[in-house]
């Protein structure tokens, strides 16, 4: 069913459209405020667009918000990044300077509040609100601040400030008034930034300004399509004496002698303009030698990094030019004196890797930090092994003499005095050999000791040398008291021994007295005997050298008296060393010696003993060792073993011992005798490679 239509009331209809229908007096009078206060707006962007200072474009702004907005106050703060805090910098009706000089908080108040939100609020009761600090709100409520409004000074996430307006009574602020206030504020905030840049702008023109043309440096900007020079800072004239005209007018590339880049020398132009103008010349260094106006000629460093364009195309470089004519200069000294260094040392080198002798540096705890390579002859040690491990060094030293080496180099540390010692060392190989230390310590400027600096001298041979002559002086004073031994025992022993023999033919078989006719000829053959030693041991010994092998001369010994070694039931065991290098000796009168040195070890052992024979090689020459127990020898006979007349030597007189070491010495060799350990005798009989 459809409701019955209401009958309409002209009148009633009339009076609501003239209700809704504002008066057009009143919309004159809208349209007429917001054309002044575009009017307002636009004559102050009109404004700053002039060369006024900023100071007078922000009062400006100040001035025409309080009159636009009909405010008692209006002022703005910008915000002081050292401080992190806002100051009032320009404003129009603050009677108080207690509340101009007043600095408003990051993060408070009204401040904070527009800060967080990032766009401008209107406060109705500006003494009510909660977040504002003490000191501020009393210099508010004495400036008499009621209502009002705030809107942020941004570009983009930038925070430059705020601008208020204030009314000292209680106001109604609208959204389009706040809508005003932020316009205002975004083209002061414009301002500002426009300002703030042209500042930097400027701050950096002068800096650049002042660098180009103070400097002894020249900035330039070079174009590749026509490879000339666009822009050339005024120190071009300093360091060519041709101004930037006549730079322009001659070409730089004309002035230039030579071009030299790092690793590369005299680098030809033609190459480096084809890499420019292909763009594959990226940070580009260079030196130019250069002719300059006045005929002298200087060296140029050059140092550019590429000029793109908006689209990305390298289209020229930009660089500075710097003079290095006398870094060049000293370069070139350094060079010069550096390869007069390098040839002094590898002359010391040479000296020191070739000289004879040890070279050494040591620290005064002992650690070896530098020695040559000849180290390795005297003690067989690489310098590797040695600088790698210093107790191989000085474990190296022979065990007897390493305390007192030890105490010398304490002293010499300690007091700083040099160092000459006498020792032994123990060869890689086990031989002994015998050096000649000789170490200066070197201090700082200070006098603290920085190294021992030293050389040691291989003297075995020296000392070998003493030995052999101090035998040969032993064996020639031997001689001759055996001469004149045997010239005083010869006459009376022959007469003893003719009377004796005499008796004895004359005497009876049953003679009593019979026996001692015959003790008396058996003594006297004893002496004839001594005296046949005497006269063998001092008579000249004529030798005929030749190359022999010394393991043919020991079997042959062995082959003659193995009949005696079988009758004992003595064990022979013999090991010769294979393919020994033959030695120049008198090969008879050496086996004559190997024979005795067996047969005395016949003489001296029990039976069913065991006797080695072994021979072997090492660098000083082929040796001979035998080796048999022999429990009648004491460490006295041994120590006298070659010597004549010895006690044991005189039960055994076909043997003669003190003959086998002049031989042996006739040869140059060694013949020596130990106690290994009690009951045991070693004879080492040593030759030398001629």
């Amino acid at each position: 069913m459809t409701p019955p239509e209401k009958k309409c009331d002209p009148e009633r209809v009339a009076a609501e459209q003239a209700e809704a229908v504002p008066p057009r007096g009143r919309c004159a009078e809208d349209l007429e405020g917001e054309l002044h206060k575009f009017r307002v707006l636009y004559d102050l962007a009109i404004a700053m667009t002039t060369e006024q200072a900023l100071d007078d474009n922000l009062q400006r702004v100040v001035d025409q918000c309080r009159n636009l907005l009909n405010c008692d106050i209006s002022y703005i703060a910008l915000f002081d990044e050292s401080r992190g805090d806002f100051y009032k910098h320009s404003s129009s009706g603050i009677r108080s300077e207690t509340f101009r000089q007043a600095r408003l908080p990051l993060g408070r108040g009204l401040a904070g509040l527009v800060t967080r939100e990032g766009k401008g609020c209107i406060v109705a009761d500006y003494g009510s609100e909660e977040n504002l600090e003490w000191p501020v709100r009393q210099v508010a409520a004495e400036e008499g601040l009621v209502s009002g409004m705030a809107a942020p000074l941004q570009m983009q996430e930038r925070n430059l400030g705020l601008l208020y307006v204030f009314s000292r009574c209680t106001r109604d602020f609208t959204s389009s008034d706040l809508d005003t206030l932020t316009l205002i504020a975004n083209l002061a905030a414009v301002e500002i930034s426009r300002r703030q840049v042209e500042e930097r702008l400027r701050e950096s023109d002068e800096r650049f300004r002042f660098m180009a043309e103070t400097t002894g440096d020249v900035i330039y900007r070079l174009r590749y399509d026509s490879m000339e020079y666009d822009y050339l800072s005024p120190g071009i004239q300093r360091l060519t004496g041709y101004s930037q005209e006549e730079i322009g007018h001659i070409g730089f590339s004309n002035l230039v002698l030579r071009i030299d880049q790092p690793h590369r020398e005299n680098v030809a132009a033609a190459s480096l303009v084809e890499d420019r103008r292909k763009g594959r010349t990226g940070e580009y260094r260079a030196d130019y030698l250069i002719q300059a106006k006045e005929g002298a000629t200087r060296w140029l460093r050059d140092h550019s990094f590429p000029w793109f364009d908006p689209s990305g195309e390298n289209i020229g470089s930009v660089g500075i030019l710097s003079d290095v004519s006398e870094y060049k200069r000293a370069e070139a000294l350094v060079r010069e004196r550096t390869a007069d260094l390098v040839e002094s040392e590898e002359k010391y080198r040479t000296l020191v890797e070739n000289v004879p002798l040890v070279v050494y540096r040591m620290t005064p705890d002992g650690r070896v930090v530098f020695i040559n390579s000849f180290v390795e002859e005297v003690f067989g040690y690489t310098p590797l092994e040695i600088l790698s491990n210093s107790r191989v060094w000085t474990d190296a030293v022979y065990e007897e003499d390493r305390y007192r080496l030890e105490e010398l180099r304490a002293g010499c540390v300690s007091e700083g005095a040099e160092l000459v010692s006498e020792y032994r060392i123990v060869h890689k190989d086990g031989r002994i050999v015998h050096v000649i230390d000789h170490a200066i310590p070197l201090c700082s400027s200070a006098g603290i000791l920085n190294s021992l600096d030293g050389t040691i001298i291989d003297i075995t041979g020296r000392v070998k040398l003493q030995e052999q002559i101090v035998r040969s002086e032993g064996l020639k004073t031997v001689g001759e008291i055996s001469a004149r031994l045997a010239h005083e025992i010869r006459n009376p022993l022959v007469s003893a021994g003719g009377f004796a023999r005499r008796l004895l033919s004359s005497m009876k078989p049953d003679d009593p007295n019979r026996s001692k006719v015959e003790i008396i000829l058996k003594e006297v053959g004893r002496l004839e005997s001594i005296l046949r030693t005497i006269l063998n041991y001092i008579q000249p010994l004529e030798l005929e050298m030749t190359p022999s092998d010394l393991n043919a001369v020991t079997l042959g010994a062995l082959g003659d008296l193995r009949t005696l070694f079988h009758s004992r039931n003595i064990q022979l065991d013999v090991q010769l060393e294979r393919d020994l290098e033959p030695v120049t000796c008198d090969p008879k009168q050496m086996r004559r010696v190997v024979e005795a040195l067996l047969a005395n070890a016949l003489h001296q052992m029990e039976s069913t003993g065991a006797l080695s024979v072994e021979t072997s090689a090492d660098l000083d020459g082929v040796k001979l060792m035998i080796v048999y127990p022999c429990r009648r020898l004491s460490s006295d006979d041994v120590q006298h073993f070659f010597y004549p007349f010895t006690t044991f030597q005189m039960e055994h007189q076909a043997v003669d011992l003190p003959l086998c070491k002049v031989i042996v010495n006739k040869h140059d060799g060694t013949l020596e005798a130990c106690m290994n350990r009690p009951g045991e005798i070693s004879i080492r009989l040593a030759l030398p490679l001629r």
